[in-house]
């Protein structure tokens, strides 16, 4: 079983008092691993559990959705169901909420009924669309699940706690760490770029082989099934949002991988195509940056929806929609190549696993900040270079420089080891595993940006 950090959190809505146990809700794209998790509580830390898929049972989808009441819905639950209904001791996990979201309106009656713990789960493809997020406030607890960050890709391929803590310590005390682990962790991070964080692949590339020719078909096998479920749920907008999803690879290919809403049609619109937009990132599938005209807390109070940049939720899979040399560049670390957009997607990545909204700024008279997100001490942004000129960053030096923004310090994340030069923290790639330190207070403000050179 992969180490995953979600699976805490399952634990500690395990540990709470019955009285104080709601309804648990797992969302999150397909294939991230929700049911094996909530399979994992309910055969570990439970005596008795009952699993219900409503897409692959149709018998039990049908008998549910006839449910008169909610006691009528919890005794068809017992009939359908072979295993023992143990009260205070039983996990009923229903899987694929999405193929029938009335369910979520018998959270508040199975909670107060309390005779049983009940987890959803579902891929959240499709369900602002068909309203699963509709159920009793005050009832449901929801952990959102995303692909493997780079720290759990590093404990699924075998990095020590050791070296990890190294890591951390490099950071808070910008001091280097040796030239060993250093040039073993930009080498992870190259990995993490290719593999990945789909558990099915991650699993793969650290089975007994440990290598890169069997991914790459999971991966593209992966796109298809998402383009497959957009068509499927997305209803009538359908079209529209696959050719949005069609088109991120062509949109990071440019230097400054703002999406650009006029290549989706002639007459194309952002107010025409905004829902489009936020389907793909309420499914998981897709992380929306929005630009912001001053970098100074709240950056939501001056983004700008209608300017963005549209990542993929899991590089791996970006990836595999790029010519196959993308990937051995990066892992042969051929630095002559602009792989700048896989490396840009890789933070967003990490910041969104990290908790953090993700913006970007960008005025002509500053140029281009590529990341802000906002931790307890203020702003701070993140600067990513891909290539070998990770010390020209005039626009961030332009935004510290500036009257009125108070960023106290920057961080550009490139190839070189930890160094502090000038008020400005250069941190190797791998440093992303450090972005949760920064929502605790225990940094200065920060600002982050990501450029291709």
């Amino acid at each position: 079983m992969l180490k995953r950090k979600a699976y805490t959190k399952l634990l500690e809505w395990k540990s709470r008092q019955p009285s104080e146990r709601k309804a648990l809700l797992v969302t999150g794209a397909r294939q991230i691993g929700k049911s094996y998790l909530v399979r994992h509580l309910g055969m570990t830390e439970y005596d008795s559990f009952v699993e219900l898929n409503l897409l692959e049972n149709e018998r039990a989808r049908k008998a549910l959705s006839q449910a008169a009441d909610a006691q009528d819905f919890v005794n068809r639950l017992v009939m359908l169901s072979d295993s023992e209904f143990l009260e205070r001791k039983t996990l009923v996990f229903i899987d694929e909420i999405q193929e029938l979201p009335d369910v979520m309106t018998y959270a508040k009656f199975l909670v107060e009924d309390g005779r049983y713990d009940y987890a959803f789960s579902g891929s959240m493809l499709g369900t602002e669309f068909k309203g699963v997020r509709s159920f009793p406030v005050g009832f449901v607890s929801e952990i959102e699940m995303r692909p493997l960050d780079f720290e759990e890709f590093c404990w699924a391929i075998g990095v020590s706690e050791e070296a990890i803590n190294a890591v951390r310590c490099g950071f808070a005390d910008r001091a280097p760490l040796t030239d060993y682990l250093h040039e073993i962790m930009l080498g992870n991070f190259r990995s993490y770029a290719i593999v990945g964080g789909m558990p099915e692949v991650v699993q793969r590339f650290v089975g007994e082989e440990k290598t890169l020719a069997q991914i790459r078909p999971l991966q593209e096998e992966l796109n298809r099934q998402y383009s497959y479920d957009i068509s499927k749920y997305a209803d009538r907008r359908a079209l529209q949002v696959r050719a949005i999803f069609d088109e991120m690879p062509v949109q990071l290919e440019d230097e400054k991988a703002k999406f650009i809403v006029s290549s989706l049609g002639n007459h194309a619109r952002y107010d025409r195509y905004e829902q489009d937009f936020l389907w793909l990132v309420h499914a998981g599938v897709a992380l929306k940056t929005n630009r912001v005209t001053e970098p100074k807390p709240p950056l939501r109070r001056t983004q700008r929806p209608s300017s963005f940049k549209l990542y993929q939720s899991d590089t791996g899979m970006l990836l595999a929609r790029f010519p196959s040399r993308v990937a051995s560049e990066i892992y042969l670390d051929a630095r002559t190549s602009n792989v700048g957009s896989i490396f840009e997607n890789v933070v967003a990545q990490e910041i969104v696993a990290a908790g953090f909204e993700p913006y970007y700024y960008q005025t002509k008279k500053v140029g281009e900040v590529d990341f802000l997100i906002e931790g307890n001490d203020g702003v701070v942004a993140i600067e990513v270079k891909s290539g070998s000129d990770y010390l020209a960053h005039a626009s961030l030096t332009k935004v510290m420089d500036a009257k009125g923004y108070d960023i106290g310090r920057g961080i550009v994340l490139c190839r070189s080891n930890f160094e502090e030069r000038n008020g400005v923290l250069y941190a190797p790639w791998y440093a992303t595993l450090c972005l949760p330190s920064l929502a605790e207070g225990s940094a200065p403000d920060f600002v982050v940006e990501t450029h291709g050179a």
